[in-house]
């Protein structure tokens, strides 16, 4: 998920200056990708009210009544995050500054995330595979630690 929250940080950083550059005021750029935020949760919703009555047949009246629950949840949600958004930035989108610590906050968890992936690999991975095989190489290449092993074979 987190790769959609850069994604969508990045473009809207873009977006920003792109709009600046062509003299934007800064206002209007807020109130602009604002609109555009609240088109995707508003587009996101709609997708999720189709698959009401979608569930597959074969499944059972059951199934059917759960996915609908599901899908008028879901609904539901996506139009509670866009309205609680857009109320509480009074209309307006984050600014360059708010994403930029956006931005700071986002890399500084996935940094967390990869130390705690390499501990995991190091106390836990690592010391499964014998000694010169191929799955001890593929564990040290993950950790960019293979450089000077000869071709294993297994």
């Amino acid at each position: 998920m987190s790769q959609y929250q850069t994604a969508g940080v990045n473009a809207r950083l873009k977006v920003f200056a792109l709009l600046e550059a062509q003299g934007v005021p800064a206002s209007e750029a807020d109130d602009l990708v604002a609109s555009l935020e609240a088109g995707a949760v508003a587009g996101a919703q709609c997708e999720v009210v189709e698959l009401g009555g979608m569930a597959p047949a074969s499944r059972g009246e059951v199934f059917a009544d759960g996915w609908d629950d599901g899908v008028t949840a879901v609904s539901e949600a996506l139009v509670g995050i866009a309205d609680r958004d857009w109320s509480r930035r009074g209309g307006r989108s984050a600014g360059a500054a708010e994403l930029a610590v956006h931005i700071a906050d986002v890399r500084q968890r996935e940094r967390a995330d990869l130390v705690r992936l390499e501990r995991f690999v190091r106390e836990t991975v690592l010391p499964r595979p014998h000694p010169y095989t191929t799955e001890r190489r593929r564990v040290l290449e993950a950790l960019g630690e293979a450089g000077g092993l000869c071709t294993a074979q297994r």
